[in-house]
């Protein structure tokens, strides 16, 4: 094990619960995992987060409930006393006051974006969309970019799997997830779809920490035969159950990068706006198969797609996979140390 820089520390900010979901936690905590070999690294968040996620290897602060967001560069300034430190941010509620005010405390920044704002105040922003330039962005050369899949957020299991090659099979087991909260719960909607459908005969349903539905267990205990419900997976498990099934129906958030590490069959689609980005970048290289809004689709709408899917050629189905192993090569853990190099050193 390389010995760690003690002397530059990590911060990592961000939120998650089953109101705003848990992707900005589940990144930062894949962040964390590329970081922490080399350098010391705490996470900050609000006790309302879901603090079930973290792992209890890494230092966790949490802010106290008086803090608003808008106090809180003043506190983190108290808190840390020295300035060697980079705080990486993630989360739609750090906006330009928030991240000015962190740099003028003298902190180096690096915030991830999803809608590549116009206005900033960072050192390096990270947006892992294909569809995003450095053009979108308007700002000076000072600013250092990590953009596209080359720095896709990925925890250090997906990393391994990105370098693997894979063969398109037949489509009969199913992998369904929409986030670990899912509160438009499009689980339940998507599942009743692919019972319907005969050919799948597994049908793999991942729920989070955040879910907070009941109606599935019932839809799920009529159809034990064909399928299973998980919970709270971690790395490994979730790792396992990709590479078992072929078809993955998905939002095209980090999840959708995770399973095109994997290499597998992907309907993609959107629900809350900042998925609309990677949305676009995937279907434009042709990674996944796009199913657009999911909110406007009904059972049948579902079915539709899958019935698609199923009867597109296997050469197609190839084509997807060895898209996915172009943009995800596994490499992104060496990309983010040079990205970060200068501010850290």
């Amino acid at each position: 094990m390389k010995k760690k820089i003690k002397n530059k520390r990590i911060i990592f900010r961000a939120d998650g619960n089953s109101n705003i979901g848990l992707g900005h936690l589940y990144r930062l905590l894949a962040l964390v995992e590329m970081y922490n070999e080399q350098y010391e690294c705490v996470f900050i968040t609000r006790s309302d987060s879901e603090l079930s996620v973290f792992s209890k290897k890494y230092e966790l602060i949490l802010i106290p409930d008086n803090i608003s967001v808008n106090d809180e560069p003043k506190w983190i300034s108290n808190f840390f006393q020295l300035r060697n430190f980079l705080i990486i941010l993630d989360g739609y509620h750090f906006n330009f006051n928030y991240r000015l005010n962190i740099k003028k405390a003298g902190f180096n920044l690096m915030f991830i974006d999803d809608y590549a704002e116009k206005m900033t105040a960072t050192d390096i922003i990270v947006n892992h969309s294909l569809s995003v330039t450095e053009d979108d962005f308007g700002l000076s050369n000072k600013t250092k970019f990590g953009l596209g899949t080359k720095y896709a957020i990925l925890r250090p299991m997906f990393l391994k799997e990105a370098q693997k090659y894979k063969l398109a099979k037949p489509l009969k087991k199913v992998f369904i997830c929409f986030g670990g909260a899912d509160f438009n719960n499009l689980t339940y909607r998507c599942l009743k779809a692919m019972i319907k459908i005969k050919r799948f005969n597994q049908i793999h349903v991942v729920i989070g920490s955040a879910y907070k539905q009941k109606e599935i267990f019932k839809l799920i205990d009529n159809n034990q035969d064909k399928t299973f419900l998980y919970q709270n997976l971690n790395e490994k498990q979730m790792v396992e159950i990709m590479n078992e099934c072929n078809l993955a129906i998905l939002p095209t958030s980090t999840i959708s990068y995770e399973a095109c590490a994997v290499k597998i069959i992907i309907l993609g689609g959107y629900y809350i706006e900042n998925q609309i980005n990677i949305y676009n970048g995937l279907k434009k290289a042709d990674l996944i198969y796009a199913a657009g809004d999911f909110n406007l689709m009904k059972e049948e709408d579902f079915m539709d797609k899958v019935n698609f899917i199923l009867e597109d050629s296997h050469e197609n189905h190839q084509k997807k996979l060895d898209n996915q192993k172009l943009y995800f090569d596994g490499k992104q853990k060496e990309r983010f140390l040079e990205l970060t190099k200068e501010v850290l050193c």
